[in-house]
């Protein structure tokens, strides 16, 4: 009889750390009050590693952190909203500044005419 090949899935062949005893016992230290981020940047793993073991093992986030990713969240959003706002504003009063001025050269002109 012939062998069967068996055909390897591709990028099936990178190999995820185990997590150590240490790593876990960091995560479950750091949980609480940090971002998933920041654990994952901590332990050199990916986000999504990091939100997958915690929720594996039963973790969750304290409620005070969660206010707080909440705040955190809403300033990331819209702080870029904000600065091209600004920008915009600070454009639209630089164009409008010229105008207003020789508009008002033309009044002060005018009333020296009339002046005399």
């Amino acid at each position: 009889m012939p062998k069967k090949t068996v055909k390897k899935k591709a990028g099936t062949s990178r190999v995820r750390p185990r997590w150590t005893k240490e790593e876990v016992a960091l995560l479950k230290r750091l949980y609480k009050t940090h971002s998933n981020a920041e654990i994952a940047q901590i332990l050199g793993r990916k986000v999504s590693s990091v939100v997958f073991k915690g929720h594996r093992l039963g973790l969750a986030k304290g409620a005070r952190r969660l206010k707080e990713m909440g705040r955190e969240n809403i300033a990331r959003r819209w702080e870029p909203i904000k600065q091209k706002a600004s920008r915009k504003a600070a454009a639209s009063r630089k164009a409008a500044a010229p105008k207003k001025a020789a508009a008002s050269g033309k009044a002060s002109a005018a009333k020296k005419r009339k002046a005399k």
